[in-house]
């Protein structure tokens, strides 16, 4: 089983529909429902503070 949620406000790049983008954190994807698109996440290493 696996635990998506729904990237509200946020638009996909390659169709620009909005509100269609899903993230995986387990998997590391985000995926376009409408063109499924999928891109990889990188975990921040810094825990995303500014240097």
């Amino acid at each position: 089983m696996s635990l998506v949620h729904l990237l509200d406000g946020l638009r996909c790049e390659v169709c620009r529909c909005l509100d269609v983008l899903w993230l995986d954190p387990v998997r590391g994807l985000v995926e376009c429902r409408e063109c499924h698109q999928i891109a990889l996440t990188l975990p921040a290493v810094d825990r995303g503070e500014a240097a």
